[in-house]
């Protein structure tokens, strides 16, 4: 989309000119002294240091390490919208050529720019230059080095998995190397997951099981950094994306047994910061008026924008999924009326943020971006029982969310296909708007054809039959710039 959270940079390996750890340090500094609160209170150097200096001691390699959260700032409303859009949940009203081309699955190679692909490598391609500058340093505690060391891992993993999701067969980059990173071939799916699986494990390993503030070591009250329940939320999802679903239940009922956690009984509370349902958020930029931006761009105080913000209603098939009585949908839900016109127009968005700017914040809230949250590891842990013909667990499971939204007791039929098809339900309507879930949802299970040959249309798009939209295109630009790549079929 073009908005000021495009990524500009290109190519597994250009990134180093971009973000090469001196570089990486200025930034975090530069960013510190603008007013980022809490666990970002680092004094900035006098002047650009050395390469090795960013890991000589625990300030500059902590501000490494945190300077790539502050950047995922804008990642949760950009992959809830653009997600969003390609499957069923969102209408869009844009008339932006790249937005438009995304809403109606037509996206081709020389219009895949705006896609995910640079921003979710030069993530990992930070990530990799902390773990490689923590490795080399002697000068910092080994306490300090563990920590990051884990959310390093941590974090590379994250995006790798996301990034399988969407295009199949990827890069493997595990290292700064950029002349090497250049010339990478596509690694097989269930390789970048066994990478994925091992980064996690090791990461739980490293992660300190409570939250830590800047310090790396103090206790924080604040969930965005990630700890080991982390690590173990995203190998649930791992596993159950790889289809070892004994694994996925193991690892989604650690977390579900962790008294730090529990259901937030109110809905309204489950996106605030401080949430005993999140599991990992992003902080807030301060000062920044908007708080989670998914409110400031979701939320209608008119009719939907052409441009590319404020431009996306909740789609039809999305409202009329929900059930009579769901708590979600009147909660989760804001409506616009616009009366300028006869007859009046009622608009639905997203309204999981509640809060659009500093002059629209009902009771003072305090939002921050959920990245994980518990309700996912029930549904995890409910379909990985399914698929074990465990009926009576998942329907435990599903039944603790829908008991949640206000509703009874799933009551239809309790076969394998069914109980599973009830769970993906579920996740459509509990999870809407967050990550893009349902998009990864409706290819993972192979059911992405059937919705979207329906769908798209509708949208004004079409969907092949071969369904090659399941994968994103490879941007144009990365094929350029690394010979060995090759293009998804269909495009």
């Amino acid at each position: 989309m073009k908005n000021k959270y495009r990524y500009k940079f290109r190519g597994l390996g250009a990134v180093k000119f971009i973000f090469n750890p001196p570089l990486l340090a200025l930034t975090i500094s530069l960013i510190l002294v603008q007013g980022c609160r809490k666990f970002v209170e680092i004094a900035p150097p006098v002047t650009m240091p050395t390469a090795g200096s960013v890991f000589d001691n625990a300030t500059t390699a902590t501000g490494a390490q945190l300077g790539i959260y502050l950047q995922m700032f804008g990642e949760s409303v950009d992959k809830s919208a653009k997600f969003g859009m390609l499957a069923d949940e969102l209408t869009s009203y844009s008339t932006d050529g790249f937005t438009r081309l995304l809403y109606i699955n037509s996206l081709s190679p020389a219009f895949a720019y705006g896609g995910s692909w640079s921003p979710a490598y030069n993530y990992i391609y930070q990530a990799n230059s902390v773990i490689e500058g923590l490795a080399a340093s002697n000068s910092i505690p080994a306490a300090i080095k563990k920590q990051l060391t884990g959310e390093a891992l941590f974090l590379r993993s994250f995006w790798n998995l996301y990034l399988t999701s969407w295009y199949g067969d990827i890069p493997l980059v595990n290292s700064t190397d950029y002349k090497a990173n250049n010339l990478l071939k596509r690694t097989p799916n269930q390789q970048v997951c066994r990478q994925i699986i091992s980064d996690l494990k090791q990461a739980e390993t490293l992660l300190n099981s409570e939250y830590v503030d800047q310090s790396d070591t103090a206790i924080s009250t604040d969930r965005t950094r990630p700890n080991a329940s982390a690590a173990e939320a995203v190998l649930a999802r791992a596993y159950l994306y790889s289809k070892v679903y004994d694994s996925a239940e193991i690892e989604a009922t650690n977390v579900i047994n962790n008294s730090m956690y529990t259901l937030e009984p109110n809905l309204n509370n489950v996106f605030l910061a401080g949430s005993q349902e999140a599991i990992w958020q992003l902080q807030t930029p301060q000062p920044n008026t908007m708080q989670a931006i998914d409110g400031n761009q979701f939320i209608l105080l008119a009719a939907p924008d052409l441009g590319v913000t404020n431009c996306w209603t909740i789609s039809p098939q999305l409202m009329s999924s929900f059930e009579p009585g769901d708590g979600r949908m009147t909660s989760w839900i804001g409506v616009y009326t616009d009366n300028t016109v006869t007859p009046a127009v009622s608009y639905y968005y997203p309204f999981k943020y509640q809060v659009h700017d500093a002059s629209n914040n009902p009771g003072g809230r305090t939002e921050y971006p959920v990245v994980l949250r518990l309700a996912e590891q029930y549904l995890i842990r409910a379909e990985a029982r399914a698929m074990q013909n465990n009926s009576s667990g998942a329907l435990s499971d599903l039944n603790a969310i829908r008991h949640r939204a206000g509703l009874g007791d799933y009551a239809g039929a309790t076969d394998q296909a069914s109980l599973v098809a009830a769970i993906l339900h579920e996740r459509q309507v509990e999870l809407f708007t967050e990550w893009g879930h349902r998009w990864l949802d409706l290819v993972r299970t192979g059911n992405a054809n059937t919705v979207m040959l329906v769908v798209a249309p509708q949208k004004g798009g079409t969907w092949s039959a071969d369904g090659h939209q399941q994968l994103l295109p490879i941007p144009q630009g990365e094929l350029s710039l690394d010979y060995n790549l090759t293009q998804n079929p269909g495009y």
